[in-house]
């Protein structure tokens, strides 16, 4: 019910009662009528001026008793119902004249109740609008509370939209760099084919065609790499590394062999060397990371050493994994970080660990990747 019809119903009852009250009512007292109805009918407006409500019906009500009517009737509820909507929707310093006024209408009040003593009244008048107030109180800090529940609310829900942001800026950061990393290397190595398959293709054939065998054999690795991608997608998992039921896992520890060779059939003498027990031991996660790093050390020294020497050092054991990818061939041009600079960096700082890239001083290039591995790093 809203405040309006509230208002005009308690004034409908308050004239009917003062008019017929026993043992004598107004009769027809034009003034009584307007007098109780504007101690009630401000109650309509209270929300949006609670301290003038209060004071209007208070002040509607000493006029009343000051015009000789000494029925009360229902009007003494008049003035204690408005100050209680004052103190409800004000701080308590607003509504100390509300109070006050309040006070000396109900001690005026009380001294028309026979038999009343002067005492009595006096209690009743300051009891009864201190409780308005005290409830009144209490409920403005709770409103107060509410509204103050209400802004952390909204700042928590801001604060998770911009988590949810960030974590979908953070995906595509880790999809890009997913996808840098399969999509580099392997056109690399397609590119370097190619030219080697024109090259030759009258002059050796044999060669022609297995430079074409490696670019299909490629080719459909990186289809594989990326359909391994776009099924990662569809499954929202937090990370390039999952591995659910009927997925292909990520490449590990195990298939640098496969990574070293192909690179080999592009004319770069790449060794390997691994020092690691058991590669399976080590989580997915670290595995891969190892094994992206090795993919975009070599992917560089296709690119700017085509004919160096390379060697991929990996080394693991309880406390940390340790890969090293080194060239003899001239320095990379790129000698400002570029996106694989930055990728392998990041790679390494999500597990924990540290990427260290730069020039020999013998001559070539040098990627040092050291992960933590800890409790988390390492399979039971």
């Amino acid at each position: 019910m809203t405040e309006p019809a509230v208002a005009v119903l308690l004034t409908v009852a308050a004239l009917w009662v003062g008019s017929e009250h026993f043992p004598h009512g107004w009769g027809f007292s034009p003034l009584a009528y307007a007098l109780t109805a504007l101690i009630f009918l401000p109650l309509a407006v209270r929300r949006r001026w609670p301290v003038l409500v209060s004071l209007t019906s208070s002040l509607a009500l000493l006029v009343y008793l000051a015009a000789g009517y000494d029925q009360l009737n229902l009007n003494y509820w008049g003035p204690l119902l408005a100050l209680y909507s004052a103190a409800s929707l004000r701080p308590r310093r607003a509504v100390v004249a509300c109070w006050a006024i309040t006070v000396v209408a109900m001690f005026w009040s009380s001294r028309l109740v026979p038999g009343m003593s002067v005492g009595l009244g006096l209690v009743e008048s300051v009891l009864f609008p201190s409780l308005a107030c005290f409830f009144g109180a209490v409920t403005y800090k709770l409103s107060q509370r509410n509204g103050e529940l209400a802004d952390v609310a909204d700042r928590l829900r801001a604060e998770q939209e911009a988590r949810a942001a960030l974590a979908v800026a953070q995906e595509r950061v880790h999809i890009a760099r997913e996808l840098h990393d399969v999509i580099a290397h392997h056109l690399s190595v397609i590119s370097v084919q190619a030219g080697l398959a024109g090259y030759v293709f009258d002059a050796d054939p044999p060669t022609s065609r297995a430079a074409v065998d490696t670019i299909s054999t490629i080719s459909r690795e990186a289809l594989h790499e990326l359909r391994r991608l776009l099924v990662l997608l569809r499954v929202d998992s937090d990370a390039p590394d999952y591995e659910g039921p009927g997925h292909d896992p990520a490449p590990g520890l195990s298939d640098l062999p496969q990574l070293v060779d192909r690179v080999r059939t592009t004319g770069v003498k790449v060794t390997l060397g691994m020092s690691v027990p058991d590669p399976d031991a080590f989580t997915p996660g670290l595995q891969l990371c190892a094994y992206r790093v090795v993919q975009e050390a070599l992917t560089n020294v296709l690119k700017h050493s085509p004919w160096s020497r390379a060697r991929v050092l990996v080394r693991g054991d309880v406390r940390q994994l340790t890969v090293v990818v080194e060239n003899d061939g001239q320095v990379h041009r790129e000698t400002a970080p570029g996106h694989g600079h930055t990728s392998m960096q990041e790679r390494a700082a999500l597990y924990g660990g540290t990427l260290v890239a730069g020039a020999r001083p013998e001559g070539g290039y040098t990627v040092e990747l050291t992960l933590p591995v800890g409790e988390m790093g390492v399979l039971e």
